[in-house]
């Protein structure tokens, strides 16, 4: 049949429905919907109508040509005008069966109905957008009111069928035709959609912003807003990760929960919506019992959920989206299910990687630390790990067994974790964007660390507040790692023997060639270790017969930075050159780190090591300081220290004579000195004897020796001068109790020669120590006691005799004076010998401690002698009893500045407030007897322990008495009955003692 034009003609609006322009016409052209659908080619004619018109959803090309010759209009514009406009945007649909997807992306197909505003039909004549029968479409942006589902009157769906075919179109009035029954016939509505009712809302409501979005996002296709500003998505996608929030939002939030989402008038709406489908019948319900599977029935429904979803999607990033989107989560957790990292993936066929961004970043501080790296939920967008394995085993090919020292330097946490964080950061690594478990990551890189000790610096690293700059740290270094080729392939290098790396004999010459103190044993093991881990990348426990972990080895690679000058540091980078090019590795540098560059901008634990003052540092090195003091001194941590040392070595300082006077670097310094001309000079020529080189130079005589053997020159026999009697020796050896040096320096031969004489003429060796405290003139003292006091510590023996005698046994003494029991018995048996016989019984069941004979007398001599002793003041050591100090070494002075005033205070606190440096440890004494421990008072007042202690003891020797009994085993530590005299007594004197008066 030839298609004819008709008669009247009447442009669409944009944006109008197919279905809406036709009815106007057949308005216009007062026929009825049929005759002009006939007309237009869109029917057959004779054809019966229908409950479905697959036209209203597509047209073919032969019906859009049809309609395109009877209006004039263009097919092209004519597609617009049908669901097909908005497929794979809005819909999805099948295009051979004319069809819409009702069951995704909340589709409503061309039987679904449509929804309308009043306002609009009022004002344009009833006409209808394409846009009011997606399911998105809830709210006029132009009226700022919600569209309306139902006919106030009849509560029948609007255009759900096509028009009746024998009626003529009423634009704006309700279509529908009720039933014929035997009381009434079939009659239609007609009410006027206009006066129907809907919510209002105020400009920038959230529901208003929501629905534009919307709107925008359908008309170009592409999602550019909120969470995906910075990586637009297609609609599909967004519309999906909506859908997959709305529904999830309708049917796990109470209202208590949405209302911190949706307005809570859109809230109350939903709920009455919702109130009200439940309580019609199956036949009548309007909407299924769950909420989102398929577009809302009710405007208010999808308003809810659409609005719930912007609110989380709409935030400018996932960080922002995070805390909305954890009001859902937690909804979902309190009705009992489970949110993992993946559950996103059951929200929906077409979902975003934004929408699992949200997630991730909302579940991150839940997540343990590998599932933090392997999600990489530090970065703007985290995502689900996509390595391969082939990937992940190049990429541990690229790591050491113990991460680069630079990144082992910023990553140390704080508190600092001082084992085990060089191997858990490299095995760190492996999990970044990996599906690697633990033990995986850990046995990729040889095993070097254990499951439970990697789990323990993870959760370190997750406590220090810069975790999230660790982490992005991480993630960017395996980023860098899988983009970039490494020079160093890491796993072959793990697989080299270096049984023959720095063998002992290397290492003694690499010291003579830099001046370098080859040390004991000990240095060269540390070398070595120093040296496998450089090259290696591995821990100095893997390396072939490691030494044994003694306090001493740690204390040597703690210090060996500080010793390790530049020339030392570039002989050893030359003899791990060696050893690569022995093992056919010429190729390969000897060490290699990724770009500092990597770490600008990230908040890390540590700052930058480049920021040590390097002269400063050299400074301290050269001072002598201990490592401690100097990264205390510089405000940085013993691993940036080493770190820095590592990189640039302090230079060798120039020998001196103080320098020479000990040790085997005395040595080296000596090459430097003394040639061998020199030496030959004075030691064969002159004949003297090493010790007159000694005072000659100032050379510790044993490294002229060493020296003498090294330059090849023959050693004599040595013959002292003079000559010793043995009676003359033995008086003043045994009988005097005159030390070896003492006598030495007055026959003019070295205590190690008078001692060597002293063991020919066959005198036993003794101990002829003379005390560091001054003496007292003892003549005056009662003869009984006078056998013991010119021993060393003989007061404080007589003092703890005194103490102990007053108390039943000798264990209860030691409880009360905080004495252990050994040590009690030996002060007390050293006591005996010296006096000649025994002091006291000891005691028994059922008797207790007693006296002897000898034992009485000892206490009334002493209780006797002990007022003369306190009056008689303090003396000097005599000019003869005076020990010259060792060259190079500072001595404390032995004259202590008495302090005034000291008849202010009681008697008993005149030996320790003589001075003002006792008066300031009395006072800390005071400080420190309110605390459990003297640990606790130390982390409150700033001050080292091992500062304080010594303080403690020297006050204990001014009183000779112990003040207190230090807390151990869980034990607080208490004051004994002497402290808590002292206590009682100098507590009133506290402001005194703080201001030194």
């Amino acid at each position: 049949m030839p298609v004819r034009t008709l008669p009247l003609r009447r442009a669409p609006l944009d944006g109008e429905s197919l279905d809406s322009w036709i009815e106007v016409m057949s308005t216009q052209l007062r026929v009825p919907m049929g005759e002009l659908l006939v007309a237009l080619g869109l029917r057959r004619e004779g054809e019966s109508p229908t409950n479905w018109a697959p036209w209203m959803t597509r047209l073919t090309p032969h019906q859009a040509e049809h309609v395109a010759v009877a209006t004039g209009i263009p097919p092209d514009f004519l597609h617009t005008m049908t669901l097909q406009h908005f497929d794979q945007r809005a819909l999805e649909l099948d295009r051979a069966r004319r069809q819409v997807n009702g069951s995704f992306m909340w589709a409503r197909g061309g039987g679904s109905g449509s929804r309308f505003c009043p306002d609009c039909l009022r004002e344009n004549g009833g006409r209808w957008p394409l846009t009011w029968r997606l399911g998105w479409s809830f709210v006029c942006p132009t009226h700022r009111r919600l569209l309306a589902d139902f006919c106030p009157k009849c509560t029948s769906r609007h255009r759900k069928r096509p028009h009746p075919s024998h009626l003529i179109p009423s634009p704006g009035h309700c279509d529908h035709v009720s039933r014929s029954t035997e009381q009434a016939p079939r009659t239609r509505c007609l009410h006027p959609l206009a006066e129907t009712e809907t919510m209002r809302f105020d400009a920038g409501h959230p529901a208003l912003l929501a629905q534009q979005t919307l709107l925008d996002l359908i008309t170009t296709g592409v999602g550019a807003f909120g969470v995906y500003a910075r990586a637009p998505q297609p609609a599909m996608a967004v519309l999906a990760d909506m859908r997959g929030i709305a529904r999830r939002v309708l049917i796990h939030m109470p209202a208590s929960r949405m209302k911190r989402l949706v307005p809570e008038e859109l809230v109350e709406a939903h709920f009455r919506a919702r109130e009200h489908n439940s309580a019609l019948t199956s036949s009548q319900r309007r909407a299924p019992l769950d909420p989102g599977r398929a577009a809302p029935a009710y405007a208010e429904t999808t308003a809810a959920g659409a609005v719930a979803a912007w609110s989380i999607l709409g935030q400018d990033d996932c960080r922002r989206a995070a805390p909305r989107m954890k009001e859902l989560l937690d909804a979902i957790v309190d009705r009992g299910y489970w949110t993992s990292p993946t559950v996103t993936r059951n929200w929906g066929r077409h979902n975003s990687p934004l929408l699992e961004a949200v997630h991730l970043k909302t579940i991150a501080p839940t997540l343990w630390p590998n599932a933090a790296l392997r999600y990489r939920t530090a970065l703007p967008t985290p995502s689900l790990p996509t390595a391969t394995a082939g990937e992940l085993t190049a990429r541990a090919r690229k790591i050491p067994g113990i991460i680069w020292p630079l990144w082992a330097v910023r990553l140390n946490p704080v508190p600092q974790v001082r084992e085990h964080l060089t191997a858990a950061l490299a095995a760190s690594l492996l999990l970044v964007n990996s599906r690697f478990e633990l033990p995986d990551a850990v046995k990729k890189l040889g095993n070097l660390i254990s499951q439970p000790n990697l789990t323990h610096v993870l959760q370190a690293l997750r406590d220090d507040a810069h975790y999230e700059g660790i982490q992005l740290a991480l993630l960017q270094l395996a980023s860098y790692l899988d983009s970039h080729d490494v020079p160093i392939d890491y796993a072959r290098r793990r697989r080299l023997d270096y049984a023959t790396l720095l063998p002992e004999s290397e290492w003694i010459a690499l010291c003579r060639r830099t001046l370098t103190e080859p040390g004991a044993g000990t240095r060269h093991q540390v070398a070595r270790c120093y040296l496998f881990e450089k090259i290696s990348g591995l821990p100095h426990t893997r390396i072939p017969a490691p030494p044994r972990d003694s306090p001493s080895f740690r204390n040597s690679r703690v210090r060996f930075p500080c010793v390790l000058t530049p020339e030392a540091s570039a002989e050893l980078d030359q003899i791990g050159r060696a050893f690569l090019n022995r093992n056919r590795l010429v190729n390969e540098p000897l060490t290699w780190q990724p770009p500092a560059e990597l770490l600008e901008g990230l908040a890390l634990p540590r700052a930058d090591p480049g920021a040590i003052d390097l002269d400063d540092l050299h400074r301290c090195v050269h001072a002598g300081h201990s490592s401690m003091h100097i990264a205390d001194e510089l405000g940085t941590d013993l691993r940036t220290l080493r770190y820095v040392l590592d990189q640039h070595p302090a230079p060798a300082t120039k020998p001196t004579v103080h320098g020479t006077s000990r040790g085997l670097k005395g040595l080296h310094a000596a090459r430097q000195m003394i040639s061998k001309a020199q030496m030959e000079r004075f030691y064969v020529q002159q004949s003297m004897p090493f010790l007159a080189i000694e005072r000659e130079t100032g050379i510790n005589r044993k490294a002229l020796a060493a020296l003498a053997d090294e330059y090849g020159i023959e050693r004599r026999t040595h013959q002292p001068r003079g000559s010793l009697d043995r009676e003359w020796l033995h008086e003043q050896y045994v009988v005097r109790r005159r030390t070896l040096e003492d006598i030495g320096r007055e026959t003019g031969m070295s205590g190690s020669a008078v001692g060597a004489r002293a063991r020919e003429y066959g005198i036993e060796r003794q101990n002829n120590r003379q005390p560091r405290c001054p003496r007292h003139d003892f003549t005056s003292a009662p003869e009984v006691i006078q056998p013991t006091l010119g021993r060393s510590y003989a007061i404080r023996r007589l003092r703890l005799f005194i103490q102990v005698v007053r108390y039943p046994t000798l264990s209860e003494a030691c409880q009360t004076h905080g004495i252990h029991p050994s040590t009690l018995t030996m002060q007390l048996k050293r006591l005996e010998t010296d006096l000649g016989g025994p002091l006291l019984i000891r005691a028994s069941r059922g008797r207790q401690l007693t006296l002897t004979r000898l034992g009485r007398d000892v206490v009334e001599a002493v209780e006797v002698w002990a007022q003369t002793l306190a009056e008689h003041p303090r003396e000097t050591l005599a000019r003869s009893q005076w020990r010259p100090p060792r060259p190079g070494r500072r001595r404390k002075s032995q004259h202590p500045v008495e302090a005034p005033g000291l008849d202010r205070f009681p008697t008993l606190l005149h030996p320790a407030v003589r001075t003002f440096a006792g008066r300031r440890r009395l006072h800390r004494f005071l400080q420190a007897a309110n605390y459990p421990s003297l640990a606790a008072y130390c982390r409150d007042s700033g001050m080292s322990p091992s500062a304080l202690t010594p303080q403690i003891q020297h006050l204990e020797r001014d009183f000779q008495g112990q003040l207190l009994i230090r807390g151990q085993h869980g034990h607080r530590m208490r004051l004994t009955d002497f402290g808590e005299r002292v206590l009682a007594v100098a507590q009133p004197y506290a402001d005194q003692l703080a201001t030194g008066e």
